[in-house]
This record gives structure tokens, C-alpha cells and sequence, in this order.
């Protein structure tokens, strides 16, 4: 038993030892989704859209009771798109937890959670995420949300 916890202690010594070292094309993914992630935070929808390629590939789940999800194929969509989505929460009580990421090359893999209060009825929910996007030229040109459709449908209704 001592050895196998030594040997896990030197495994994660190495583990964290090892300093994450990025590419160029990373580091400027990494810009490009921090800023993105920046204007989504500041409720900013031309700004956000501003991050986005003319011809995007953006997708959500597409649930009836939620407008702003679907496929989506142009700049000027993502835009209207977000006026929507913040129309539909109360004013603060977003938060979007980024517990971790994956980043290589020009995709990056965001999981977290995101919580929400209803205008409409006041109704509260958390629930788990997942973003894959892909960045090219600075600009978002590929953008995949994964979340618990259900949940949202739920507290909607």
C-alpha cells in the first residue's frame, strides 16, 4: 500500500511539474475565446457577434420553447440570437463556471455550468455544460453547445 501511494505522489509530482506549453495558433484561440467569453459576460450581443465569422457553423439543441437555439449560419444571426437568450433571464443572476478546458490548436473544449433565474416565473436552475469551439483567423467559426436541454425546458414552461 506504501507503494502504490509513492508511486501515485511521484505521479502527480511529474503531473504538475510539467508546465503546459502553448503554440502561438493556442495562445491566439485562447485570446480569441477569452474575449468572446468576455463580451458574453458584459451582455454586449454586438460585440459577442463581433467575434464570429461572417459564415459560421453555430449550433444549440434545438428545443420549441427555447428561440435562441438551432442551427445558425451567419454573423448578423448571433447577434439576435443573444438579445434573445439575455431577454430571458433575470439580470445577474447568470453565472457560467468554466471548470476546466482543452485547448489544441484552434478548437477548444469548455466544460462548466451554467445557472440562470427566469424572468417570466422566477424559477432557478443549474445545470452542466460543454462548448466546443473552433477559431480561425481570430474569429469563431464553429460553435457547439451541449447542455441539459430538459432543464431549461422545465423551468421555461
Amino acid at each position: 500500500m506504501k507503494t502504490i501511494k509513492l508511486i501515485l505522489a511521484i505521479l502527480l509530482i511529474s503531473f504538475s511539474a510539467q508546465a503546459q506549453v502553448y503554440s502561438d495558433e493556442e495562445i491566439k484561440t485562447k485570446e480569441t475565446v477569452d474575449k468572446f467569453f468576455g463580451y458574453v459576460g458584459a451582455k454586449n450581443p454586438e460585440k459577442i457577434a463581433s467575434m464570429v465569422s461572417e459564415n459560421v457553423d453555430w449550433y444549440i439543441f434545438e428545443s420549441k420553447y427555447m428561440p435562441w437555439t438551432g442551427h445558425r449560419s451567419k454573423r448578423e444571426e448571433i447577434s439576435e440570437l443573444f438579445k434573445t437568450l439575455f431577454s430571458y433571464f433575470v439580470d445577474g443572476s447568470e453565472k457560467l463556471e468554466a471548470q476546466s478546458f482543452l485547448l489544441r490548436g484552434n478548437e477548444v473544449a469548455v466544460f462548466g455550468f451554467v445557472e440562470r433565474t427566469v424572468k417570466k416565473n422566477g424559477k432557478h436552475f443549474k445545470m452542466p455544460l460543454a462548448i466546443h469551439i473552433t477559431v480561425e483567423n481570430n474569429l469563431i467559426s464553429k460553435f457547439s453547445l451541449y447542455e441539459e436541454t430538459l432543464i431549461i425546458e422545465k423551468v421555461l414552461k
